[in-house]
C-alpha cells in the first residue's frame, strides 16, 4: 500500500512538472496557447482528473475544454493569464 501511494505521488509530481513546462512555454510564447491548453488538458484527463492542482485551468469563463473552443485573441489572453497565475500558485518543488 505504501509503495502504491509513493508511486502515485511520484506520478503526480511528474505530471505537474510536465504541466509546468507546457504552461511556461505558453507564457514565454514558445508554445501556442491553444496547443498548450490542449496538452495540459490531456495531462489532466489522462489522470482521470486526479491531479486536482490542474483543475482551475479548466474552469475558465467561456472556455469549455471538452466543447467548442473559439480560438481568438481573447482566448489566447485568457489562457496565458491563467497559465501565469497557475505557475505563480504552483511553483516547482
Amino acid at each position: 500500500m505504501i509503495h502504491r501511494r509513493r508511486r502515485a505521488a511520484q506520478q503526480t509530481a511528474q505530471i505537474l512538472e510536465r504541466a509546468r513546462c507546457v504552461l511556461q512555454a505558453v507564457v514565454d510564447g514558445s508554445c501556442d496557447p491553444y496547443e498548450g491548453y490542449r496538452e495540459a488538458y490531456g495531462l489532466y484527463v489522462g489522470t482521470s482528473g486526479m491531479v486536482e492542482e490542474l483543475k482551475p485551468l479548466f474552469r475558465l469563463a467561456g472556455i469549455e475544454p471538452d466543447g467548442f473552443i473559439h480560438v481568438n485573441d481573447e482566448f489566447r489572453r485568457t489562457v496565458i493569464s491563467a497559465a501565469l497565475d497557475w505557475l505563480g500558485k504552483n511553483p516547482a518543488s
